[in-house]
């Protein structure tokens, strides 16, 4: 039986917060998963994994009890299917601009007659204790990435498209296609704007944060699902935060 616990808390109103998983190592993903995240995404957009190594990630993380999902490249029904059809409980689709990219995103991850996601059953199934066929266009939780000016431009729109559960706001894209400084007036004005319409709408709004004190900020103004960093981010920093004692001694020297 499957139980997204992750979609249960943002629909109880409780935050979830999780992280990046860019490495492509499943024992990364197995160290990430006991900090106690409430859910990992494996970036399959930007980081290094591909099929067989995100389901690696899937089984290292299902070790406890937080919730596999991934991030595809694209706003594409095959790579949605397969992803899901290796254990993913959730899907982050970039670049939905619009009411029909959304709409696209949903019926990928929803078998008939709510979606077109042709059916297979393997590991999905297996590894969530048989059910699946039945309750997986309930449990599957669909997050799409606002990430655009036209989805800012649309955000209303975004938001009234059944089946959505999390608008996730990718901050350095949508300044990037705003053509305005990261962080700045403007920028800040189009995320507290998605997050005051999907609040509204009734559906939690995300991002991805860095820092501990980003992520305590956002979670203050409400947004509900929010990523902390990236497993090669913590690992760089972490490193870099002991190196540079040794650093110094050794320039000492």
């Amino acid at each position: 039986m499957i139980t997204n616990i992750v979609k249960e808390k943002l629909q109880r109103g409780e935050p979830a917060v999780g992280s990046w998983l860019t490495l492509g190592s499943p024992l990364a993903a197995e160290h990430m998963a006991h900090v106690g995240y409430d859910w990992l995404v494996v970036d399959m957009e930007h980081g290094a994994s591909d099929l067989p190594v995100a389901m690696g990630c899937f089984q290292a993380i299902s070790t406890t009890d937080t919730v596999s999902m991934a991030r595809v490249a694209w706003n594409d029904a095959v790579r949605i299917k397969r992803i899901l059809d290796i254990g993913a409980l959730g899907i982050v689709v970039p670049m939905v601009n619009s009411a029909e990219d959304a709409e696209r995103a949903v019926k990928a991850m929803k078998f008939p007659p709510e979606g077109i996601r042709s059916i297979a059953l393997g590991r999905n199934d297996m590894a969530y204790g048989g059910g699946y066929l039945a309750e997986a266009n309930d449990q599957i939780l669909v997050i799409v990435q606002i990430e655009h000016r036209d989805a800012v431009a649309n955000i209303e729109e975004i938001v009234a498209t059944p089946g959505i559960d999390v608008c996730f706001i990718g901050p350095y894209d949508l300044s990037a296609t705003m053509g305005v400084e990261f962080g700045g007036e403007e920028h800040e004005a189009a995320m507290q704007h998605v997050l005051a319409v999907t609040r509204n709408a009734g559906i939690p709004a995300g991002m991805w944060c860095g820092l501990a004190d980003q992520v305590i900020r956002r979670l203050e103004e409400g947004f509900k699902f929010i990523a902390h960093s990236a497993d090669t981010d913590l690992l760089v920093r972490g490193a870099r935060e002991h190196f540079a004692p040794v650093q110094q001694a050794l320039d000492a020297r």
